[in-house]
């Protein structure tokens, strides 16, 4: 069985239940998704179960947590170790009301940047971290009730990819990449893109939306 890529109105919902091993197949699904040059955000949905294996290398979770579309990891019920570290990969968590990650972990590095000290020891001595925890210590974005996680999912991807496809690549770099930089250092990042963005045809696109009352048409250029 191959894992399943659906196309959608500019985002892209990798299914992953039922997949085969992550490590066989996530490198290669990046590219395609990266290289496209239609796809805006990533949907990975694991609301109906996992792949055959999750485990990947540091490598290909490195590849994930730095691809440069935003990601969006949907989930119900409870995940462990490797699975909580392709969660923790991702950009944005949803997950529905008995959800819940539980540790340990190889690497405490991603999980503090998302949660802090304190969900980060939580994980990292395995306890398990139920979905109000997880909502309340940062780890997940949203909580839903069972059985409506995907659509949530598929709304909040709909909503990213609508926008510009350039200014939500570099707010996602200027994030992670600020996020272990010295406050004034990320602050000159940050600005740095922002006159990035100034030049962009998009950019001219949005004001004159704006100026005309209509929905813009961004491009990625």
């Amino acid at each position: 069985m191959e894992a399943r890529i659906e196309l959608q109105q500019h985002y892209a919902r990798v299914v992953l239940a039922g997949a085969p091993p992550l490590g066989e197949w996530l490198t290669d699904a990046l590219e395609a998704v990266r290289s496209d040059g239609e796809t805006r955000a990533l949907l990975l949905d694991a609301t109906a179960g996992g792949p055959a294996d999750w485990r990947l290398a540091q490598g290909e979770l490195d590849a994930l947590s730095l691809f440069e579309l935003p990601v969006i990891f949907a989930f119900e019920g409870a995940l462990t170790r490797a699975a909580v570290e392709v969660a923790l990969a991702a950009d944005i968590r949803i997950c529905g009301e008995s959800s819940s990650l539980q540790g340990p972990l190889r690497s405490t590095r991603r999980v503090l940047a998302v949660a802090g000290e304190a969900g980060t020891l939580a994980l990292v001595v395995g306890q398990v971290v139920g979905a109000d925890e997880l909502l309340a210590g940062g780890l997940v974005s949203s909580v839903q009730p069972a059985g409506a996680v995907l659509a949530e999912a598929e709304r909040l991807a709909a909503v990213i990819a609508s926008r510009g496809p350039y200014s939500t690549r570099l707010a996602k770099e200027a994030i992670w990449r600020g996020l272990p930089l010295a406050l004034e250092q990320a602050l000159r990042f940050e600005t740095d893109l922002t006159l990035l963005l100034q030049t962009t045809k998009d950019r001219a696109e949005g004001v004159r939306a704006f100026l005309e009352k209509r929905t813009p048409n961004f491009t990625g250029d």
